[in-house]
C-alpha cells in the first residue's frame, strides 16, 4: 500500500531530474557560446609599449584602443626610440604584470620579448619579425607584409600582360619570401627574375641589369634594397626605361609607381585588437599563428598607368581604394626622402 502510494511521487522525481539534466545539457553550450561572443566582462589591464611617438604608430594604437571594451584599463608607454628604455619599462612591469601587452614597432617588441617572458603579448608594425627571433612562446602578432600570391594577383590585375617580373632582394632578409614568391608565380604562369644584392651599393647595377628583361619591377620591403638613397634612383630609372613599379607604399605610388598593395596602420591596429581580445578571453598566444593583414588596399596612379600605356579595367578601379592622379604625378621624383614609407 505504501509502495503504491509513493510510486507516482518517485516517478515525478525521475521526470523532474531528467528535465533538469536536459535543461543543463541545453544551457551549457548556450553559456559557452555567450562567453565566446560577448565582450569582456572583467576589467582587463593592458599595457601598450610604443617604439616611438610617430604618426604611423599612433594610428595603430588609436585603432587598437577602439576595439577594447570600456572597462579595460590601458596604460601607454613611449620608448622614444630606445630599446634600453623599453627594457627598463618592461622590467618595472614584472611585479604586477598586465593581462596583455601590445608592442608597437620592433624596439617595443624586443623589449617585451626580453623582459616579459610570461606575459601574453601581441606585436604589430614589425618588418620581417622572424629575423629578430619573433615571436617568442608568449607572443603572437600581425605581419606587415601581404602574401606573395596576393601581390602577384594585384600586379596581374593592373598590368594584365605581365609575364616577367623582376625584383632585387637580400637573401638574408627576404630570401624565404622570394622563394615563396617564385612558387606562387609558377602557379600563375609568371616568371620571376630575382637578383640578389648583399648591400645597398649593389642596387644601381643590379637594377640596370634586370630592367631590360622584365615587364614589371616588384619592389619588396627589403631594408638592403629600400634605402633613402636607392628609392629615388629606382623610381627615376624605372620611369626613364618605362618599366612600371609595383611597391608597398602609397607615397611611392604618389611619386610615380604604377601601384602598390598597401597595409594601413589603422587596419593593423584593429586586427591586433581583435587578436588581443581573443587572448584575453583565454586563448594561448602560442596557439595563435602570426596573421597576415586581412584588409590590404590597392593603390594605383592613373597618370602612371597612362604613361606606361595601361588602361585599368572598371573592376580594378572599383577595387583601388587609393587612386592618385593629376598634373605632374609621374614627374614628381625630386624628393626621395618622401618615398620612405
Amino acid at each position: 500500500m505504501t509502495f503504491r502510494a509513493t510510486l507516482p511521487h518517485r516517478i515525478d522525481q525521475v521526470v523532474s531530474l531528467k528535465a533538469t539534466v536536459s535543461g543543463l545539457l541545453f544551457a551549457i553550450p548556450l553559456l559557452m557560446a555567450l562567453v565566446l561572443i560577448s565582450p569582456l566582462t572583467y576589467a582587463a589591464e593592458v599595457v601598450i609599449l610604443k617604439s616611438a611617438d610617430v604618426p604611423y604608430y599612433n594610428q595603430a594604437v588609436q585603432a587598437f584602443r577602439s576595439t577594447l571594451s570600456s572597462n579595460t584599463t590601458v596604460t601607454e608607454y613611449n620608448l622614444a626610440g630606445s630599446t634600453a628604455r623599453g627594457r627598463e619599462i618592461a622590467t618595472s612591469l614584472r611585479g604586477e604584470p598586465p593581462d596583455l601587452v601590445l608592442a608597437v614597432g620592433l624596439k617595443a617588441a624586443l623589449a617585451a620579448k626580453l623582459e616579459l617572458v610570461d606575459t601574453p603579448t601581441v606585436f604589430c608594425l614589425v618588418l620581417n619579425p622572424e629575423l629578430h627571433g619573433l615571436p617568442a612562446p608568449n607572443m603572437t602578432g600581425i605581419l606587415m607584409r601581404v602574401s606573395p600570391s596576393a601581390q602577384l594577383a594585384s600586379i596581374r590585375s593592373v598590368a594584365p600582360n605581365t609575364n616577367r617580373i623582376g625584383l632585387l632582394y637580400d637573401p638574408d632578409r627576404t630570401g624565404a619570401l622570394v622563394d615563396e614568391a617564385q612558387r606562387a608565380a609558377r602557379k600563375l604562369g609568371i616568371e620571376v627574375i630575382a637578383v640578389a644584392v648583399d648591400n645597398p651599393s649593389e642596387v644601381p647595377n643590379a637594377l640596370r641589369t634586370v630592367l631590360p628583361k622584365i615587364d614589371v619591377f616588384w619592389l619588396l620591403q627589403d631594408q638592403t634594397v629600400v634605402t633613402e638613397d636607392s628609392l629615388g634612383f629606382i623610381v627615376r630609372t624605372t620611369l626613364e626605361l618605362k618599366v612600371p613599379v609595383f611597391g608597398f607604399s602609397p607615397t611611392l605610388v604618389q611619386q610615380g609607381a604604377l601601384g602598390a598593395l598597401v597595409v594601413k596602420a589603422e587596419d593593423i591596429g584593429r586586427q591586433a585588437g581583435d587578436l588581443a581580445k581573443a587572448i584575453l578571453r583565454g586563448r594561448s598566444p602560442s596557439r595563435q599563428p602570426l596573421q597576415e593583414p586581412i584588409h590590404p588596399q590597392l593603390a594605383i596612379n592613373l597618370n602612371s598607368a597612362e604613361y606606361f600605356g595601361l588602361s585599368p579595367s572598371r573592376d580594378v578601379l572599383r577595387l583601388a581604394t587609393l587612386r592618385y592622379g593629376g598634373p605632374g604625378a609621374v614627374a614628381q621624383i625630386e624628393t626621395p626622402k618622401d618615398l620612405i614609407p
